[in-house]
């Protein structure tokens, strides 16, 4: 098959999710057309997409008739928006969005929504797929000197500090803390190489991100605001925003990812990985529970985190390596007759 990638809002390079689709749909055999130079692609991930690979297989061209489209929404669809609304309706065309913000935008429902940040209890109106970040296909031939052996360092928390982050700030306050009085938790902010040597060596990651959300409508000063009409919204706050590439990273490379609990917040990225087995799950009501069962979980079984990252990164690279997020668009797109 032959799908075009056409980024309506920057001609200078395109972002990191929408360069692992076209890794991996490339990887699947299939021809692929982009109106953006690849090798300026953006990305915070360790391995930005294209930077080593596959450049030189994508056809750029201004020409995206060819095959099935496929849109990126980060920045919204700037002047194409009305024309391919128009287009929609007789054309099956997909977007894909994972903008920090993607969880208040509501689309056509003519288009099929692959987004990013994905809340099974935040609901906007449109024909959504949920979908994860993952990772490049160079990151995953980074993580190649991988192997099961027992970790010196301790727990890695290297965040940079950023806006929209109540999740993180939240658990430095009522997590971090009670961690310390059994790890050594390094929070430094390394460079990339030093990073990519951390991940090898510590035995788990704080991996979680998001920003806590409550129903602003309920107060009447905020009534009329469009940006904030959800179809649906849990009665405690939402958690948003949670993706990151930090959780995909530590799986990748064997670090237990220690996140938030996806099935009780609602987060979605299409393949979610096993409590306990493939990451330790925090819930904000029970983080006494989960620091015991570590202590104890390792007491009894001192590879306890190194046997997590191992099964994590089966799972990443089972679930949210190129190939296996471009199989699963693929089938998504089948089931819902855009193919």
């Amino acid at each position: 098959m032959e799908f075009s990638f056409f980024f309506p809002t920057n001609d200078r390079g395109g972002t990191h999710l929408l360069g692992c689709l076209m890794q991996g749909l490339h990887l699947l055999g299939h021809k692929i057309y982009s109106n953006v130079p690849v090798k300026e692609f953006r990305s915070n991930g360790i391995c930005l997409p294209f930077s080593g690979l596959f450049a030189d297989k994508i056809e750029i061209t201004s020409d995206m008739s060819r095959g099935h489209l496929i849109v990126d929404a980060f920045n919204g669809l700037g002047k194409y928006s009305e024309p391919l609304i128009e287009s929609a309706k007789n054309n099956k065309i997909v977007l894909v969005d994972m903008n920090d913000v993607c969880n208040f935008r509501d689309y056509d429902e003519n288009f099929l929504v692959f987004r990013a940040h994905s809340n099974k209890f935040a609901i906007r109106k449109g024909k959504f797929q949920p979908i994860g970040f993952g990772v490049s296909q160079e990151a995953v031939d980074a993580s190649k000197n991988y192997q099961i052996c027992k970790r010196d360092g301790g727990i890695l928390r290297n965040f940079r500090p950023s806006s929209n982050q109540s999740v993180r700030d939240s658990l430095d306050l009522i997590l971090v803390p009670k961690l310390k009085t059994h790890f050594n938790i390094n929070q430094n902010i390394s460079a990339q190489n030093q990073y990519l040597s951390d991940l090898l060596a510590y035995k788990a990651v704080l991996a979680y991100g998001g920003s806590l959300y409550r129903d602003l409508l309920l107060n009447p000063y905020f009534l009329g605001n469009k940006d904030l009409e959800f179809k649906e919204l849990p009665t405690e706050p939402a958690i948003l925003r949670f993706d990151s590439w930090r959780y995909y990273e530590a799986a990748l490379f064997g670090a237990c990812p220690i996140s938030l609990d996806f099935e009780r917040y609602g987060l979605d990225n299409s393949a979610n990985p096993t409590p306990w087995k493939e990451y330790i799950p925090i819930d904000f009501a029970r983080i006494d529970e989960t620091v015991s069962r570590i202590v104890t979980s390792l007491n009894d079984d001192p590879m306890f985190f190194e046997n997590i990252g191992k099964n994590a990164r089966d799972w990443v690279l089972k679930n949210h390596s190129p190939m296996s997020m471009a199989e699963r668009l693929l089938e998504k797109m089948r089931a819902e007759e855009y193919l």
